[in-house]
């Protein structure tokens, strides 16, 4: 969130620019700052895509011989560098600053020459750590996340591993469905995607001040616009718009991991209690799974496994399990000691269908484009084992791909604070006067500090009736 007066600074007409580095050392305390040594025109990368979400480029004059690579100098390993650009505010004649974040020293290179005396840095956030690029590798020995783990509580355990106390994590709906097997030669990284690869709309990345963050990514819905003609106006140079047809899909199935179920047995139905005898389970422990099929459905499930008890079966969310209309299907459950129930997995390959029945909608089934189907399986589709959370990546993927894929990529003046995920307001011109105003969720950021500098956007159009719940 921008102050007033990075604010006003970015609607001025003229710009006095100003950069400065703040060295820090690996518990992230500022041992030095560089002002007036920044050369060149440094660039600056933000992507929502990507793992490693921040980079930059930027070239320094080395004043003195501290500037050489060499263990104890201000340029090693155990360095971090925070870079802020600013503005001079034409009124008060201060220097607005913009933290534009705190990046690792990568692949540092010097330039020498008669005419040039130059080091160029490029920089790579935090999540170089974690990922194995620069760290984050784990011991040689598999990893276990055990069902019914819960997974916020996972997440903080576990970028604590790679030396990291400052997080922002929120709360998850569920616990972990299933045990999760990192192999030998694994990440800490592996560990988190894995988590966040349980429900499809999680993100994490590191804010600019190097702290982590693990949330829902924004849809738009109730969203604040950050940024809106107010500031366009002043510093829109050009624009591109693109429409792609291809990836507009209005039927989305997907089919999560299929389960390994050795302890399999028809049941009966006495009111809402489900009968099984499966002679190999003789004793029940965390984890026994098994499937069985039901001759019709049953409403707010109880099982009774051989001499066992009775115990509720519930889903993910912790109410009682929703089976389907259809008579006969194969499902399969799984014991979770802590709480002593059942947890119902869903059909042995979990699988979800969803479409677009909004009759509002220009991509409604019934409408002119009728039925678009996309089938989604396999790869990171395996990480899915149960049906509801199959049914929760339908409607994700329901949001992305059931909408017009247009987007627009800005040329502009830059506008520092800017961040990725945000929602802006924008309407853009063209040769026959203006076109309505339009909402877009900014997807990633080019920024290039310099006099002449610009920035590039890419924009991805938010549709209201898309809401993603």
């Amino acid at each position: 969130m921008p102050t007033q007066e990075q604010y006003n600074t970015t609607k001025q007409r003229a710009r006095k620019l100003y950069a400065k580095i703040n060295l820090l050392n690996y518990r992230f305390q500022t041992v030095d700052e560089w002002e007036n040594v920044v050369v060149g025109n440094p660039t600056f990368n933000i992507d929502s895509n990507s793992d490693i979400r921040r980079t930059c480029s930027i070239s320094l004059i080395p004043i003195d011989k501290s500037f050489d690579v060499a263990y104890g100098n201000k340029i090693w390993i155990d360095k971090y560098i925070q870079i802020y650009l600013g503005i001079e505010d034409i009124h008060t004649k201060e220097i607005v600053y913009t933290n534009m974040g705190i990046y690792m020293v990568e692949n540092p290179s010097k330039s020498y020459s008669a005419t040039d005396n130059t080091f160029t840095i490029q920089g790579i956030d935090l999540m170089a750590k974690l990922t194995g690029l620069r760290n984050g590798n784990l011991e040689g020995l598999p990893h276990l996340i055990p069902q019914g783990s819960n997974i916020r509580n996972t997440i903080i355990e576990t970028i604590k591993l790679g030396g990291f106390n400052n997080y922002v994590v929120e709360e998850f709906p569920i616990v972990t469905p299933m045990d999760i097997n990192i192999d030998i030669g694994g990440t800490i990284y592996d560990i988190l995607k894995s988590l966040l690869d349980i429900l499809p709309n999680y993100q994490m990345y590191f804010d600019v001040d190097g702290v982590f963050h693990c949330d829902k990514i924004p849809s738009g819905k109730n969203e604040q616009i950050m940024v809106d003609d107010d500031i366009w106006g002043k510093v829109l140079i050009s624009y591109n718009q693109n429409y792609d047809f291809d990836n507009i899909k209005n039927v989305i199935e997907v089919y999560g991991k299929t389960h390994d179920v050795d302890n399999f047995n028809n049941a009966t139905i006495s009111g809402s209690t489900i009968r099984l005898n499966i002679a190999n389970i003789t004793s029940l422990y965390d984890g026994t799974k098994f499937g069985f099929i039901v001759p019709s459905k049953v409403n707010n499930p109880y099982i009774i496994l051989n001499s066992f008890g009775t115990k509720p079966l519930k889903d993910e969310y912790g109410n009682f399990a929703q089976l389907s209309d259809e008579p006969n299907v194969y499902y399969v459950a799984t014991y979770v000691q802590q709480g002593d129930y059942y947890l119902f997995l869903g059909e042995i390959t979990p699988h979800a269908e969803i479409k677009e029945t909004n009759p509002n909608s220009p991509f409604y089934v019934n409408g002119t484009m009728g039925e678009v189907r996309i089938v989604l399986s396999g790869g990171e589709y395996d990480n899915i084992y149960t049906s509801n959370l199959a049914q929760e990546r339908a409607k994700w993927e329901l949001y992305k791909r059931c909408r017009l894929q247009d987007n627009i990529t800005l040329t502009c003046v830059p506008i520092y604070w800017l961040d990725v995920n945000w929602l802006v307001e924008i309407t853009l011109p063209n040769k026959n006067g203006r076109e309505g105003t339009a909402q877009y969720m900014i997807k990633s950021i080019n920024t290039d500090f310099s006099t002449n500098g610009s920035q590039t956007i890419n924009l991805m159009r938010y549709y209201s009736y898309y809401d993603f719940e």
